[in-house]
């Protein structure tokens, strides 16, 4: 899932952490699954928080229409 900082289409997937997990600005995920080539990754900028992790599970959800991954 990618990370924008176009946060007023994805506000209900905000990433609280922000400035913890290495973004620039105020960022939320999109909610759009896609594969890119790992030679295609530059680097790492960092990492979701373990409070900001739930927002995947939420995403997944809403989705994939599933209720999984919970608890």
């Amino acid at each position: 899932m990618a990370i924008t900082s176009k946060i007023e289409k994805n506000e209900e997937y905000l990433i609280k952490n922000w400035e913890d997990a290495g973004l620039l600005k105020p960022s939320a995920i999109k909610p759009v699954i896609s594969t890119i080539e790992k030679s295609v990754i530059i680097k790492n900028l960092g990492e979701l928080s373990e409070e900001d992790f739930p927002l995947i599970v939420n995403i997944l959800n809403d989705i994939l229409g599933l209720c999984f991954l919970t608890g």
